[in-house]
């Protein structure tokens, strides 16, 4: 978490990791590939949050956008739909909304992932398991009645 004195944007003189010493961070923005066409560049800041990791950027690729976003785990993508025209609605808004906006675009697609990749694991497991776990169990149950048959030291008569 920043120790930042005021909101404070990659690239500006101000940003405290300790709250002791000020300095500037250097963006760290995600990647252009030949041909991407930059709609909006956005650095990371914090402000009632700590975002400093996450640059984010909204580019065209093939007359498509993408969101594009570096954070501490490496350089992401978001394919939006064809019909994801937000030039004119994102002209209109300030850095800092325009930069929360597109965030929570990236962060709503990367939960969602998440959560879907979760349920087909559990779907897998669960899977796995009512196959699995009867046949264990189908082969334990014959193990022991085999067991019982077999055993010398069982007897189906009363002890006298």
């Amino acid at each position: 978490m920043c120790m930042c004195k005021t909101p404070n944007i990659n690239g500006n003189h101000g940003y405290s990791w300790d709250g002791k010493r000020e300095h500037v961070r250097q963006p760290d923005p995600p990647e252009l590939q030949d041909g991407d066409e930059l709609l909006c560049d956005e650095p990371g800041r914090c402000g009632g949050l700590d975002s400093h990791c996450h640059h984010v950027r909204l580019v065209k690729r093939r007359g498509r956008p993408f969101l594009l976003v570096c954070n501490g785990t490496g350089d992401h993508e978001l394919m939006l739909p064809r019909s994801f025209e937000l030039s004119g609605v994102l002209e209109t808004l300030n850095s800092n909304s325009r930069y929360w906006l597109l965030l929570s675009f990236y962060n709503t697609a990367s939960n969602h992932g998440r959560s879907v990749k979760s349920e087909v694991n559990h779907r897998w497991r669960t899977a796995a398991a009512g196959r699995i776990l009867p046949v264990a169990a189908n082969c334990l149950a014959m193990s022991l009645r085999l067991r019982s048959r077999t055993n010398p030291n069982r007897s189906c008569r009363p002890p006298s």
